[in-house]
C-alpha cells in the first residue's frame, strides 16, 4: 500500500510539475488580458516587447513612453487587439476564448522547453500547443505577424469542434501574417 500510494504521488508532482510548465507558471505573469495571460522570463522588457511588435498603431500612436500609462495594462489592450484583429481577418469569431502566452528570450530557451515538456524536436520561433492552448514564441523572433499567426492557430482550434488539417490552417494563418502586414490593424 505504501509503494502505491508512494508511486500516486510521484505520478502527482510529475504531472502538476509539466502542467506547470505548461501554463507558464514557471515565468512570471508579465500581463493579463481578456483573452490571454502573458508570461514571460524576467529579462524581458514590456517596452522593448511592446516597441518591437510595433503595437503603437493598435492604441496609442506615436504617444507610447514608458512615462504613460502602466505598460502592462498597455501590452494588455494591445494583445487584446491584435486577437480582436485576427478574429476580423478570419471572420471568425470566439468571445469566451482565454489562452496563455508564454514568451521566452529566444529560440535556443523554447526549443529547450518544448522538448523538457513535450519531447518535440522542434526549432520553430514560435508553436502553439492545443491541448494546453498555449501560444510559445521567441522574443528574439517575435512580430506582430508571428503572433497573429500563433493566434490563428488558437482561434481556428477552439472555433472547430474537429480542427482543419495542418495545411489548411497554415494557409489560413499565413493569410492572417499577410494581411497584418498588408494594412495596419484597427483598434476595435
Amino acid at each position: 500500500m505504501k509503494k502505491f500510494v508512494l508511486a500516486f504521488f510521484l505520478a502527482v508532482c510529475l504531472v502538476s510539475g509539466r502542467w506547470a510548465l505548461a501554463q507558464g507558471l514557471n515565468k512570471p505573469l508579465i500581463a493579463d488580458s481578456k483573452y490571454f495571460s502573458v508570461y514571460g522570463e524576467p529579462s524581458i522588457d514590456i517596452y522593448a516587447l511592446l516597441k518591437k511588435l510595433n503595437f503603437e498603431y493598435f492604441i496609442y500612436g506615436e504617444n507610447l513612453s514608458k512615462d504613460n500609462e502602466d505598460l502592462r495594462d498597455i501590452l494588455s489592450k494591445s494583445i487584446d487587439s491584435l486577437y480582436l484583429a485576427v478574429s476580423d481577418i478570419l471572420d471568425i469569431h470566439v468571445y469566451n476564448y482565454h489562452g496563455k502566452l508564454v514568451i521566452f528570450s529566444d529560440r535556443v530557451s523554447l526549443k529547450e522547453s518544448l522538448s523538457k515538456t513535450y519531447g518535440l524536436k522542434l526549432d520553430e520561433r514560435s508553436y502553439y500547443f492545443h491541448k494546453d492552448n498555449t501560444i510559445y514564441v521567441s522574443f528574439a523572433d517575435l512580430t506582430v505577424g508571428v503572433l497573429g499567426h500563433e493566434m490563428g492557430h488558437a482561434i481556428i482550434s477552439c472555433y472547430f469542434i474537429v480542427p482543419p488539417p495542418i495545411k489548411v490552417q497554415e494557409v489560413l494563418c499565413g493569410y492572417i501574417e499577410y494581411s497584418l502586414r498588408k494594412t495596419p490593424a484597427k483598434s476595435p
